[in-house]
């Protein structure tokens, strides 16, 4: 059970661009510089894991916005993972350390896109290194009570998602796309903490609790922020991991409602400060079949829903809604997968009021909508230290209602060094 944890953290990094598949392995991720004579794998047994990975993304907007331009995003990443229990004899403990840093260009800004969800996922929060996890996990009664305290991000436990898609509509904890300004995803962290109980194989309850601190969007590496702070962000999370068909199909079901106790203005009415700021998310993914005998355990169909609503009174966009399908082992290539999402970003109607009150002041103001979007993409496993993932986006933008509708060409790439 332990390794099991420990090796699932360690792939992690290995699974952030691969295909739908719920499992995690234990046996030590491959990278392209190798095993390091052996010391990768030795180090490994001890309890310790090192992981470096770069992800790049390539957008190029075929329809749309001022012009045609390509432009890419990447981040990369920095891991230390130590198993205490290997190392110290810990029962149960868990430390963690990531170091991120992101760069490149912002296609919606460079070329007026107009859109509210980004076309590059990887993009956003500065072109700077940060502190993004610094954290200890003990887990306690026998390994039925997980306690995590440090510096984390909301999505990697409340809400989360992976980052198959390029698109952020899909992408991430879908709180963060839509309120950003105060649930703060990866790569920004905050001093949290998070309480998770297994009610049995099957189910758990979590609480959390975080910090709300604009000063954490500061664009400069810092250990952490210990002034500034306005208020508590406490998500409660349900959860249930059901197998069905003799364990052959697995499941995750998340239903989840946050409170942030600070005062937020009211997004029609700026001179109303309103106390508090909450919502709600569901969060469901299924495999659908699997081929018996197939290579690849994880080969099938699979399909994932998510909603998410948030308060009228201070969320410019107050709810999103994205579903998709992803098929794993195709032929000949048992780890390749395809995959197919559509989604939906909801303008609040009292922001939207708001905006059309102000260009009738300030011409030139912007008037929002709803926006929708799809996206396809096939994720080639070309090594197994290198994910190819190219992709098509097509959205009608909800950040200016008069923008055209957009078609970009898109490639993502994860390289595992």
């Amino acid at each position: 059970m332990r390794e099991r944890a420990f090796g699932a953290w360690v792939l992690a990094w290995a699974l952030l661009c691969a295909g739908p598949a719920f499992a995690a392995e234990t046996k030590m991720p491959p990278g392209l510089t190798g095993g390091w004579s052996g010391m990768r794998g030795f180090l490994y047994e001890l309890g310790v894991g090192i992981q470096v990975r770069y992800v790049t993304e390539l957008a190029y907007n075929a329809r749309g916005g001022k012009g045609h331009a390509l432009r890419q995003a990447g981040q990369l990443n920095v891991g230390l993972g130590l198993d205490l229990e290997k190392l110290a004899g810990v029962k149960g403990g868990t430390f963690q350390f990531t170091f991120t840093h992101r760069n490149g260009n912002n296609l919606n800004a460079d070329m007026e896109l107009g859109n509210l969800q980004l076309v590059q996922e990887v993009y956003g929060r500065g072109n700077v290194g940060r502190l993004t996890q610094l954290w200890y996990d003990q887990l306690f009664w026998d390994e039925r009570v997980h306690l995590k305290v440090g510096r984390v991000t909301m999505g990697e436990d409340s809400a989360d998602f992976p980052c198959d898609f390029q698109n952020l509509s899909f992408c991430g904890a879908q709180p963060g796309n839509i309120v950003g300004n105060y649930w703060f995803n990866w790569p920004v962290s905050q001093w949290g903490t998070r309480l998770r109980v297994d009610l049995k194989k099957v189910a758990y309850v979590q609480l959390a609790a975080y910090e709300v601190n604009p000063r954490n969007l500061e664009e400069a590496f810092y250990l952490g922020r210990f002034n500034g702070a306005t208020g508590v962000m406490l998500p409660l999370e349900l959860g249930w991991n059901p197998k069905f068909h003799g364990d052959l199909l697995e499941g995750l079901y998340k239903v989840g409602v946050w409170y942030d106790t600070s005062n937020a203005p009211d997004v029609l009415l700026p001179d109303v400060e309103r106390q508090g700021r909450y919502g709600v998310y569901f969060v469901a993914r299924q495999q659908l079949s699997h081929v018996l005998g197939s290579e690849n355990e994880a080969q099938g169909l699979n399909l994932f829903v998510r909603l998410t609503y948030a308060d009228r009174d201070t969320s410019a966009q107050d709810g999103q809604y994205t579903a998709g399908l992803g098929y794993t082992g195709l032929p000949g290539r048992p780890d390749d997968d395809v995959g197919f999402a559509l989604g939906a970003t909801h303008s609040n109607g009292r922001y939207i009021t708001a905006q059309r009150q102000k260009q009738a002041q300030a011409p030139g103001t912007l008037i929002p909508r709803t926006e929708y979007v799809g996206e396809l993409y096939y994720s080639l496993h070309a090594a197994p230290w290198l994910v190819l993932r190219p992709n098509l986006q097509y959205i009608r933008p909800g950040g200016n209602d008069e923008a055209r509708d957009i078609l970009v060409l898109g490639l993502k790439g994860a390289l595992t060094l």
